[in-house]
């Protein structure tokens, strides 16, 4: 059996104990929750969102009682997929008599519902013209059943909410629930595409208008993640020596970059060993040659105009109206503030001071080296 494992955890969600210092968030996050507030939550993809809203409904049940869901929307395309999702997070995370008493009142709808292995997704393969409006609305109705006893309070939280922005009416079946649903159950809206959220919630003809508090995860603290690497490496027999200092100003606070930069350095120093300065740059190299394909393909998806922001904004270091780069790219203004628009649409970049930056940083770096690849005779 290895015992000498890496601690940098980095392809997936977190244990909500290893959740770097988002104690603010959570606790404001809780505060609203508690108070029979809405909340919409954004952050960039791999900024830790699923990890602290794990963590935040893990305390809302110690802490307050509450009786937590989590809802992964992700690639939703239908009122079908919705269903199933909905009804698959009850059925995952309802423990104990309050399950069983939950199961009892679905299976009572004769709607094909389930908290067992048999649910909604196994009636709509076997009738696949079947409607799943109905069941959708009692499985968003479980709430109101829960405080029928005296039950504790829902903590109902959607990851990836933008993804309904896909299927036809259903922030208005949505909203159609939850406006009566303020005295029994707590909503958040999570998400990471701004422009949807935005479109969401902020259109006022759409029929979420103004229905949640907005919060942002925002990148962690240098001295956080400093603190959390050199932990992990002392508790490993190893120091982070001379690698903490250029991880940090390459990580740039993003929190998923910053745990694959420690794994990576990690795998390079010996037990009993600090990090050296060429232990760095092969971690470096290593973790970019891993996000290759991912970078590459993101690259392809934008459009000319948009790369050439993306390089004017590097070149320029946050500013995208440099006269000179923008000659040198073939970029008009008006061009370059469309193309912003869209990529900030994406979270592909970010406002920062006065200019902006791109989210992703291990992104701008390949993006970097692939220009210099390109300007090689």
């Amino acid at each position: 059996m290895q015992t000498d494992l890496n601690p940098f955890v980095y392809s997936r969600p977190v244990a909500p104990d290893d959740v770097i210092n988002r104690e603010r968030e959570i606790h404001e996050l809780l505060g609203y929750a508690a108070g029979g507030h809405y909340v919409r939550l954004f952050a960039p993809r791999k900024y830790g969102k699923t990890s602290l809203l794990r963590r935040a409904l893990r305390d809302a049940e110690r802490q307050e009682g509450m009786v937590p869901v989590l809802v992964d929307l992700y690639g939703v395309l239908s009122l079908a997929d919705v269903t199933i999702r909905v009804e698959r997070a009850y059925a995952q995370q309802l423990k104990g008599p309050l399950r069983s008493r939950m199961d009892s009142f679905l299976q009572r709808t004769g709607l094909g519902l389930s908290l067992t292995a048999v649910g909604i997704g196994v009636r709509l393969q076997l009738e696949p013209k079947a409607d799943p409006l109905p069941a959708l609305h009692a499985l968003l109705d479980l709430p109101l059943r829960l405080a029928e006893n005296g039950e504790r309070r829902a903590l109902v939280v959607f990851d990836e909410f933008q993804d309904v922005a896909r299927v036809e009416a259903m922030d208005a079946v949505l909203r159609s629930h939850i406006q009566l649903q303020g005295d029994v159950a707590s909503y958040v809206f999570a998400g990471s595409e701004p422009g949807l959220m935005r479109r969401l919630f902020e259109e006022s003809e759409r029929p979420l208008y103004g229905q949640a508090v907005p919060m942002r995860l925002g990148r962690l603290p240098d001295a956080d993640i400093a603190a959390y690497v050199s932990d992990r490496f002392r508790g490993t027999e190893r120091g982070v020596g001379e690698g903490l200092g250029p991880l940090l100003t390459t990580a740039q606070g993003h929190p998923q970059r910053s745990m694959l930069l420690a794994h990576r350095l990690w795998d390079e120093v010996a037990r009993g060993e600090d990090a050296t300065g060429g232990d760095w740059e092969g971690a470096l190299d290593r973790a970019l040659v891993e996000l290759g394909p991912e970078f590459e393909a993101r690259w392809q998806r934008m459009t000319t105009p948009e790369q050439k922001t993306v390089r004017s904004l590097l070149e320029g270091r946050g500013s995208t109206y440099r006269t000179d780069v923008l000659a040198r790219l073939g970029l008009s203004k008006s061009s370059a503030q469309s193309a912003l628009q869209s990529l900030a649409g994406r979270a592909d970049v970010e406002a920062a001071g006065k200019g902006y930056a791109l989210v992703d940083p291990l992104f701008g770096l390949w993006i970097e080296r692939l220009g210099r690849e390109d300007s090689v005779p």
